[in-house]
């Protein structure tokens, strides 16, 4: 082979080392601009994540406090229940009392006013000149009936007064306990659900950031495989300019060589092109099949 053919064929090497060092630089913007836009959609799937875990704890907390509220709601209907027993033995006077008042007021048929006016205006006959005898008597009797009347009247109007001391006295300290109860067992109820709608929401709204997290990672995993595969693309580029580099330095020892010293080289050069070829399977020319059979590698 002659010096201008080496020359040639050196300066097509150099020209597509060129043309790949030219891909290999694309595929670097390529790669960085990528890995920059991986680093933005990581950086968005992590603060997602980091929402996701806190949406995450913060209804635990909720939960945790609800459940205190349901132990306080639970104590205080003991206490309530404990505070009913020992109201128990009043409200049973205060029954038993009732029932005495009522035998009363149906003993004395009328209001204390109205008796006090029967018997002012019987005594008020009483006193009349042309009363006869029977009248008298009857007005006698009468009297005396309004009289035993009044006076029970006046005993359940004194049960009475007993029946409204036990519940201002005796009652009224427990109904203010239980009205705190009752205050305190409602307001604990309402803040427990307000927790547990709370708790709703932020589960739903967790939902719904995770989902958006994993299309992130989803997006930054499909993004990374194309980071990677542009990383091979740019790896065979530096492997095949690495190869035509070793060939360009081969070639440039031919210009060292004496004739028959490039006559074997290219004889070498052929022989292995033609070996490869063969292997392959692909077509191969007269003169590479002449040079397989003599050198004896054709089987």
């Amino acid at each position: 082979m002659q010096n201008f053919e080496i020359a040639s064929k050196i300066r097509e090497l150099r020209d597509r080392i060129s043309e790949l060092r030219e891909e290999e630089e694309i595929l670097a913007l390529k790669i960085e601009n990528k890995f920059n836009e991986m680093e933005a959609v990581k950086k968005r799937r992590d603060e997602l994540n980091d929402k996701v875990r806190e949406l995450s704890r913060k209804p635990k907390d909720i939960l945790q406090k609800r459940k205190e509220m349901w132990e306080n709601i639970e104590n205080m209907t003991t206490e309530k229940k404990n505070l009913f027993r020992e109201m128990q033995p009043y409200l049973r006077r205060i029954g038993e009392l009732r029932k005495l008042r009522d035998s009363y007021n149906e003993a004395s048929r009328g209001t204390l006013e109205r008796l006090k006016e029967n018997l002012k205006e019987t005594e008020k006959n009483l006193l009349k000149d042309d009363l006869s005898l029977k009248n008298e008597l009857y007005l006698y009797n009468y009297l005396f009936e309004l009289r035993d009347r009044l006076l029970v009247k006046a005993r359940a109007d004194a049960v009475h007064r007993e029946i409204v001391r036990i519940k201002e006295e005796e009652l009224s300290r427990f109904n203010k306990i239980l009205s705190e109860f009752d205050t305190g067992i409602d307001d604990l109820k309402s803040n427990s659900h307000e927790g547990l709608m709370t708790a709703k929401e932020m589960w739903a709204r967790r939902d719904e950031i995770r989902e958006k997290a994993q299309k992130e990672h989803q997006a930054f995993i499909d993004g990374m495989k194309i980071v990677s595969d542009l990383k091979k693309k740019r790896w065979k580029i530096k492997r095949e300019m690495t190869a035509l580099y070793r060939q360009i330095d081969e070639w440039k020892k031919e210009f060292k060589k004496s004739p028959k010293e490039r006559m074997s080289s290219d004889r070498d050069r052929k022989l292995k092109e033609a070996l490869i070829k063969y292997k392959k399977g692909d077509k191969l020319s007269l003169e590479e099949l002449s040079i397989l059979v003599e050198s004896g590698k054709m089987q």
